[in-house]
C-alpha cells in the first residue's frame, strides 16, 4: 500500500497526525501496511515548523521507500523565489533553516533541486505537484523571466479554457490525459497544488467524467480521529487525474477550518482512498 499526501507546508502536527493514523493497528487491518510514501510536493513555507518536518522526512526515507517531486514553495525557499502568504513567523523559521535540513532535497548536477515528475510504469502512476504537461510544449518562445510559471510545479488544473496566469499555467484534464498517455496507456496522474480534492477519469471514448461527484464520503473512526473517506475504484481501461487535498491547514490563508488530508493506494484491490480529517484543531 501507498500513502501519498501534499502541501504540508511546513505543518509538523499534521505530517505526525497523518503517520498516527496510518501506522495504527485498527489502520493496518483495515487497509493495509505502508510500503511506500509518496510527497506531491510544497513541504515547506506558510508553516512554521520547516526544520522539523524535514527531519520527520529524512527519517522516513530510512524507514520506507520513498518517492518525493518538488512543490513551487519548496522551490521558492531553495531557489529564493518570494512567494505570497507567510507569516513572519513562518518567514523567520525559514531563514533558520540550515544546510543539514536542505539535505532531504536531493541537489542535481545542474544546480536544480529534487525532481519535477516520479513516473512509475509498474503501478501506471505519474506524480506531479501541479500538471504533467511538458513545459516545453507550453511555454512560449519569448517568455523573458516568468519560465518558471510553466513547470510542472506550477500547472494548475481547470475547468475553463486553458491559459497562462500568474498562479502558473492553467491546464485542463484533457490535455493531461493526452500527455500522459504518451509514456503510459492508462496512467494515474497524482498531484496537489491546488489544496482541494478533485478526481477525474476518462475512458477509452475519451470521455471524461468528474469522478468525486458520484461518490459519497463515507466515515471512518480510526483511534481518536474521524475520517471522511472516499473509494475511488481503479477501472484499468480508464485513465484518472487525481488531485490530493491540502495535508498542513497552516499552508491555507488565514488557515480557516481547513483538515489534513491523505490518501492511499491499494494496488492489490485497484483501489484509492481519499481521506480527509473531519475533527482536527
Amino acid at each position: 500500500m501507498d500513502l501519498i499526501f501534499s502541501d504540508i507546508h511546513a505543518d509538523i502536527k499534521a505530517l505526525n497526525s497523518i503517520l498516527e493514523i496510518v501506522r495504527t493497528s485498527q489502520f493496518e487491518a483495515e487497509y493495509g501496511e505502508i510500503s511506500r510514501i509518496i510527497n506531491l510536493g510544497d513541504l515547506l513555507e506558510r508553516g512554521t515548523e520547516p526544520g522539523e518536518v524535514l527531519e520527520k522526512m529524512k527519517m522516513l526515507s530510512k524507514n520506507y521507500q520513498l518517492d518525493s517531486v518538488m512543490g513551487n514553495h519548496d522551490e521558492a525557499v531553495l531557489y529564493d523565489r518570494n512567494l505570497a502568504g507567510s507569516s513572519l513567523e513562518s518567514v523567520k523559521a525559514h531563514k533558520n533553516l540550515t544546510e543539514k535540513n536542505f539535505e532531504f532535497f536531493r541537489r542535481n548536477q545542474d544546480d536544480t533541486y529534487g525532481q519535477q515528475e516520479f513516473v512509475d510504469k509498474n503501478k501506471g502512476l505519474i506524480c506531479v505537484h501541479g500538471g504533467p504537461l511538458d513545459p516545453k510544449k507550453i511555454t512560449p518562445k519569448e517568455i523573458g523571466n516568468d519560465v518558471w510559471l510553466y513547470q510542472k510545479t506550477w500547472q494548475r488544473l481547470t475547468e475553463d479554457k486553458e491559459t497562462f496566469s500568474y498562479y502558473g499555467y492553467q491546464y485542463s484534464s484533457s490535455s493531461a490525459f493526452s500527455e500522459s498517455k504518451q509514456h503510459i496507456q492508462n496512467p494515474i496522474i497524482l498531484c496537489g497544488h491546488q489544496h482541494v480534492e478533485a478526481a477525474i477519469s476518462q475512458n477509452n471514448e475519451g470521455e471524461i467524467q468528474n469522478v468525486l461527484s458520484n461518490i459519497k464520503p463515507k466515515t471512518d473512526k480510526i483511534g481518536n480521529y474521524t475520517l471522511d473517506k472516499k473509494e475511488i475504484v481503479i477501472e484499468p481501461e480508464n485513465s484518472y487525474l487525481i488531485r490530493l487535498g491540502i495535508g498542513g491547514p497552516q499552508g491555507h490563508y488565514g488557515h480557516g477550518n481547513e483538515k489534513p488530508h491523505f490518501g492511499i493506494i491499494q494496488h492489490d484491490l485497484k483501489k484509492i482512498i481519499l481521506f480527509g480529517m473531519k475533527h482536527y484543531s
